[in-house]
């Protein structure tokens, strides 16, 4: 029934087919929970929801979860779902059938309900969804109009109805918001705009125009609207000219409903086209292409009616059916040119398994399949378009195995077979020679399995077998020259399995074999042979290709990777899957003319650069044919096209045009189960995809972590690693089923790790949680604290009373010891020496000692004589005579003493006597001596410092006087260069307006300069075409269209442009002549804020000002410009300093004693110091930061000065600013 219903589709519709779209397609037997699918929306955490009438469905690249009823906020609140959207705040709404509204709650993983029972929102039949720029919904209704609802205060915004409202109809069916913040609405009356300002704006002329329903709508490139109906077919309105526009090239669209319009890249429309499956539109080509859908075909579209469409940020289309599930075409995958057995409607290849492809001297494409030979249908830009058989009457070529199609210099075709020997053909194709295997004839096809050919730099052709080595052939006369291998014989090919065959610059012959490595002919006639165990050995010996690079190097593909080869040195490089490739059998390898090896193994296809050795890698899901390719079955074309084919197809494309992969995007940790060692049947499962924090207790001794790929395209080939650091450093492989799993982890702090790897070994940014694993109660740190507490508690009262005795015992030793220590310690650290005479027994006893002393001292005098200097002994003496024979006790001596090395050095020794006889003679005298050479130094400087003050100090007066005269000039100087500041800071302010308006201007004369020169160029092309007689109807119109559109850019942008330099010239003027005018302050505010918007609109603040319309004042116009101008500079500068947005308004009010001028700011405020010195000249909190701290002290001379008024100024910290302006009742005319 689905064929007759597009058959009948056919014969009225003149289509042009697509190429050939591979049609993925999911359906309840994928994990969908049934196969009618209502709606589409991708997310920004890389989901894909799909809404069905048996619940939602989240599809994360590999799996499907669902989403039932489930009677609490874990499901939706109705299983049959109508609409999503997922809208500007991050949020995905459902449109139930008749329970109004969900809101899935991603942090909880949960739904919350908004229906008529618990909001305000009215009991209807909703239809669809959108939003606005605050986060506000906008409602369609059936029966009764439109909402506006903001769910944040559960508010009913407004609600327009028919006729009160404007609205045409209260059947409103769809509505969506453009990036202008307007709602476009479809009613059943047609098509009506609600603008930002709430407006209501009906198009009666397009309803008019078109007789139709309106079905579909989507936002085209220029403020254009594209517009499908329910028979009348498609449109293209102009928003800002009104003009409606039928696309006549999309004719066969005509009679069919078109239930959905998607734009995709370069402008193309994606159509759903009731009954019939998808069609896509070409604005530039003005073509359109049908994908319908067909049973007998496997790519085909599952269903011919299409619910939904969504384009994701892969470039996916994701294909809603009735009936048919989840269709998806990855739209880059076309770069790769997928030929298959189902790629057109008939003139199909009738086998999929490609063997050689071969473009001719007549540009005629050729497909060698596993049965037969084809012929390529082809247009002018090499674009396929069908095939057709090529039967030699007589012979079994149509069913043979294909293994080679080339022609030679004489334009002779060439096609080897596996099993039906060689084909020779005349240029015209009409006759050949069949050359077979014939056992006896040893000038003949030594076998019929004959797998490649090469033509030599002599035009020789070499024709290599799978079991009979090589035979070159010479003619037809004379026939083959066979090369087999010969055990007997070491100047003999290496096997007589033989892959390929090639001539190198040097004019050596090189074979590759299957099984026994590389053989090498030299011109002389003599072979070498190279395997994995000669002398100079390969990295491999089964063999399947064989190229010589431009550098000379061979290069070799193996079933263990590719390598290159140096038939100089013998050197070889591999490359395999351990550094990059994505199979290791290279069945498929072919060198283009860019030098790049294209290597198709069991696995996909790399792409190696064999001059910076760079490897790419794509699979199936890229656009190849299947991620196996079939041995020869490549071709580079004159435009260095890319032919490849294999099990199920071909390829053919240009290598810079394939898409370019990015880096994976950081994986999203979707879900934590936790498993609880206290209660093994509970398992939490908790959505921490916003988490970076993680702490668990010690019951949670078994978690894992669940994540996925926000790539929903390359979700099934990528792999992931983790670390937890703090258990192990090293990255690990996860799961399969993207989880990774911990149990047992002790007590403490981890950092867990994951990022995502592509087939190109590309990493992406590394998702880190750090997590905290709580202790048991009995082993925390206060647990652990208590139980040291006792044993040391135990362990002191077990031995106190022993360690008390000992104590008591050693009190004694240990004070005396102490004591001594003490008196060491003192002396040690003081310098000083300590002496002990015992003049009665002739001993003296000294620690530390510095000066030089008598080996044997036993008499005083000797001791004075030996270490006292001379000139200071009579000073001694005395001192030394009191204290021995005057019975003085204490005493104190300077001298200069004699150390060690015979210097002298300034001392001073205390002494004091311990013991008297009976006679007052002492007994036993001590003392310390004392190093006081710094001191005596110090004197010595300080005496000649003394003499050199007085003269410093009458010297330093004169120079106070000096600088006193240069003080008072600089003053003088300070007081012109202040005046000179204020001048060039008002200059400042006019040259960053001069700055600003010519930065805004410089805008809409870009615009109109590259409209002027694109219009140059179309006039041009248009010359040249008319000058040719070469102008069709097309060509005029697109002539006409594009000098309209670049006339209208060129008045709009100048006309901005004039209005901006009227403005500039105004207050620039008014800036530069002081004289007193009668002005309208309000008119000249507007001049004011036009000139400062090009400055004001960069900073991200919104400002505002008012003033009554006729407010006349005589003053200088200057003067307010400057005043305005320096007060918003001021905020922008000083009141935001975090960069947050701001408000900045200007209210100027008639009072009766003059004017009230109102500057506020909601900015960081000021504290009491600052607004203590805010008017005073050159204060600035921005020193050093371009702040001149002129700015307000202008404001304020201009504001009491020139204009007689008063400046009041209010403000807190973290509360703005507020300056109250006073003008006199003068200053109004």
């Amino acid at each position: 029934m689905r064929s007759l219903t597009f058959l009948s589709f056919l014969l009225v519709a003149n289509l042009a087919w697509a190429s050939p779209v591979k049609f993925d397609f999911y359906e309840a037997k994928h994990g969908l929970s049934m196969n009618t699918v209502t709606d589409i929306a991708t997310d920004d955490a890389g989901y894909l929801w799909v809404a069905t009438q048996d619940g939602l469905n989240r599809f994360d690249g590999e799996q499907f979860k669902i989403y039932r009823v489930t009677g609490d906020n874990r499901g939706p609140t109705e299983k049959h779902i109508k609409k999503l959207f997922f809208g500007r705040k991050k949020q995905l709404w459902l449109l139930t059938k008749s329970d109004g509204l969900n809101l899935y709650q991603a942090s909880t993983d949960t739904f919350k309900s908004y229906n008529s029972e618990n909001t305000l929102l009215p009991k209807a039949m909703y239809t669809d969804i959108g939003q606005d720029g605050q986060g506000n919904l906008w409602l369609a209704t059936n029966s009764i109009g439109l909402i506006r609802y903001s769910p944040a205060s559960n508010e009913i915004i407004k609600h327009y109805r028919q006729a009160s409202d404007q609205l045409n109809s209260n059947h409103v069916k769809q509505v969506f918001v453009d990036k202008f913040d307007r709602l476009w609405l479809i009613t059943d009356k047609g098509l009506s705009q609600i603008n930002s300002k709430g407006e209501v704006i009906d198009y009666p002329n397009i309803q008019s125009k078109i007789m139709d329903s309106i079905t579909s709508l989507e936002v085209g490139h220029s403020n254009t609207l594209w517009i499908g109906t329910k028979s009348k077919g498609l449109y293209l309105f102009d928003i800002y000219t009104g003009s409606l526009k039928e696309i006549t090239s999309a004719s066969s669209l005509r009679g069919r409903k078109i239930t959905n319009i998607q734009q995709g890249r370069f402008g193309k429309l994606w159509l759903g086209v009731e009954s019939v499956g998808l069609a896509r539109y070409s604005p530039q080509n003005k073509t359109i292409q049908y994908f319908i859908s067909d049973p007998d075909k496997a790519y085909s579209l599952s269903s011919p009616i299409v619910t939904a469409l969504s384009l994701d940020s892969e470039n996916q289309l994701w294909i809603g059916t009735q009936g048919g599930g989840l269709n998806k075409i990855y739209l880059e995958a076309e770069t790769f040119g997928h030929i298959h057995p189902f790629s057109f409607t008939d003139n199909n290849l009738h086998n999929g398994n490609i063997r050689s492809i071969y473009r001719d001297r007549h540009q005629q494409l050729w497909i060698g399949t596993s049965m037969g030979l084809y012929r390529a249908q082809e247009n002018k830009h090499k674009k396929i378009t069908g095939f057709e058989l090529f039967e030699v009457p007589g012979s079994r070529l149509s069913q043979s195995f294909i293994s080679f199609i080339i022609e030679d210099k004489q334009d002779r075709f060439w096609v080897g077979t596996r099993g039906e020997g060689l084909f020779i053909f005349t240029a015209d194709k009409q006759s050949y020679v069949h050359y077979k295997h014939e056992p006896n004839n040893p000038n003949g096809l030594p076998s019929d399995l004959v797998l490649s050919i090469y033509f030599d730099h002599q035009d020789n052709a070499w024709l290599t077998t799978r079991n009979a080595g090589v035979a070159k052939y010479i003619d037809e006369e004379h026939g083959f020259t066979q090369y087999k291998h010969k055990r007997d014989d070491a100047n003999s090919i290496a096997s007589n399995e033989v892959n390929a065959v090639i001539q190198d610059k040097a004019n050596n012959y090189w074979f590759a074999s299957y099984t026994a490595g590389l053989s090498k002919l030299s011109p002389e006639g003599k072979f070498t042979h190279f395997s994995t165990d000669t002398e100079s050995p390969i990295p491999n010996r089964h063999l399947l290709a064989l190229f010589e690079s431009d550098t000379g190097l061979l290069w070799l593909g193996s079933t263990e990777g590719v390598f290159s080869f140096d038939p100089i040195t013998y050197e070889s490089q591999v490359f395999n899957m351990d550094n990059g490739l994505i199979g290791d059998t290279a069945y498929l390898t072919i060198l283009d003319k860019q030098q790049r090896l294209w290597i198709g193994t069991s696995s996909g296809l790399s792409q190696l650069n064999t001059q910076n050795f760079n490897i790419k890698n794509y699979t199936i899901i890229d656009g190849l044919q299947d991620n196996e390719f079939n041995y020869g079955a490549g071709f580079i074309d004159d435009d260095n096209r890319v032919y490849l084919g294999g099990i199920n197809g071909f390829n053919y494309f240009f290598a810079s045009q394939l898409p370019k992969l990015p880096a994976p995007r950081k994986p999203v940790i979707n879900r934590l189960s936790v498993r609880s060692s206290t209660d093994p049947a509970r398992i939490q499962h908790s959505p921490i995809a916003q988490e970076t924090k993680l702490t668990l207790t010690y019951e949670d001794d078994l978690f894992t972590f669940h994540f996925h790929s926000p790539e929903l395209h390359r979700a099934t080939r990528l792999s992931y690693e983790y670390r937890m650091i703090g258990l192990h450093d090293k990255w690990l492989a996860t799961n399969k089923d993207q989880s990774v799993h911990f149990t047992g982890l002790a007590a403490g702090a981890y950092i867990f790790l994951l990022k995502a790897k592509d087939i190109n070994g590309q990493s992406s940014p590394v998702r880190q949680v750090n997590v905290k694993i709580l202790p048991s109660p009995w082993r925390s740190w206060w647990a652990y604290a208590l139980y040291s507490l006792a044993l040391i508690s135990i362990f002191s009262m077990t031995f106190y009373s022993r360690v008390n005795k000992f104590n008591q015992q050693a009190r004694l030793l240990r004070d005396k010891e102490k004591s001594e220590q003490r008196l060491q310690l003192s002396l040690w650290g003081s310098g000083d020496e300590f002496w002990d005479w015992d003049v009665k027994n002739s001993k003296v006893v000294r620690t530390n000692t510095f000066l030089n002393y008598p080996s044997n001292e036993t008499h005083l005098q000797e001791t004075l004589k030996t270490c006292i200097h001379p000139d200071d002994l009579v000073d001694i003496k005395p001192k030394m005579d009191a204290c021995i024979n005057q019975g003085i006790d204490k005493f104190e001596m300077i001298y200069r003493g004699k150390m060690m090395n015979g210097h002298w050095l300034w001392v001073q020794n205390r002494g004091q006597v311990i013991d008297r006889d009976n006679l007052g003679a002492p007994t036993r005298l001590a003392g310390t001596i004392k190093n006081i050479q710094s001191q005596k130094e110090t004197e010595a400087e300080l005496i000649t410092l003394n003499q050199d003050l007085e003269k410093r100090v009458l010297g330093r007066t004169l120079q106070f006087q000096q600088s006193n005269d240069e003080l008072k000039q600089a003053l003088e100087k300070l007081e012109f260069t202040q005046s000179e500041l204020i001048n060039k800071e008002k200059m400042a302010t006019l040259g960053g307006l001069v700055a600003s308006i010519t930065h805004e201007i410089n805008t809409p004369i870009g615009i109109s300069v590259t409209a002027a020169s694109h219009l140059q160029e179309s006039v041009k092309v248009f010359n040249k075409k008319y000058t040719e007689g070469d102008v069709s109807h097309e060509d005029f119109e697109q002539y006409q269209n594009e000098v309209y559109e670049a006339s209208i850019l060129l008045l709009s942008n100048l006309d901005r442009a004039a209005k901006l330099i009227k403005s500039f010239k105004q207050v620039s003027v008014d800036q530069s002549h002081e004289d007193i005018q009668e002005f309208n302050l309000k008119v000249y505010l507007d001049e004011i804020f036009l000139a400062l918007n090009p400055l004001l609109s960069r900073t991200g603040h919104q400002y505002s000002y008012q003033c009554p319309d006729n407010l006349m004042v005589k003053s200088r116009p200057g003067v307010f410009y400057q005043i305005i101008s320096n007060l918003f500079n001021n905020s922008v500068v000083h009141g935001f300093p975090d960069g947050h947005s701001g408000k900045l308004t200007l209210n100027v009010i008639k009072v009766e004693s003059g004017i009230e001028m109102i500057y506020q700011d909601n900015g960081c405020g000021m504290s009491a110091s600052v607004q203590e010195q805010i008017f005073d000249p050159f204060f600035t909190t921005k020193r050093g930061k371009g702040g001149s701290g002129l700015g307000m002290n202008i404001v304020y001379n201009l504001v009491t000065r020139e204009l007689e008024g008063e400046i009041r100024l209010h403000s807190e910290l973290g509360a703005g600013c507020t300056f109250n302006i006073s003008l006199p009742m003068s200053t109004l005319v």
